[in-house]
């Protein structure tokens, strides 16, 4: 299970992930203030895009298994991948 359960998303500075709600709101809060302060011009059309959340589900690796002569690629072994509830 992921210790990391919330995120934040500021197109400047990408997808972070924090361990508590509050963490990731008072991020999206400071990205709303740095678009604030640099906002001489008007409206920043990526502010709107700011966001923070809770992470319901993450990428997990399933069927770990050595490659066989069937399978293609140069692998020594051989996955896949599902999302998972955290």
């Amino acid at each position: 299970m992921s210790k990391y359960r919330y995120f934040m998303f500021d197109p400047n500075d990408g997808f972070e992930t924090y361990q508590f709600a509050e963490q990731a709101e008072s991020a999206a809060q400071e990205a709303i203030d740095w678009y604030r302060g640099e906002a001489c011009d008007g409206w920043d059309e990526q502010v709107d895009q700011v966001c923070w959340g809770e992470i319901k589900q993450n990428t997990v690796q399933v069927g770990l298994r050595p490659r066989t002569e069937e399978d293609n690629g140069d692998c020594d072994m051989i996955c896949d991948y599902q999302l998972s509830d955290i």
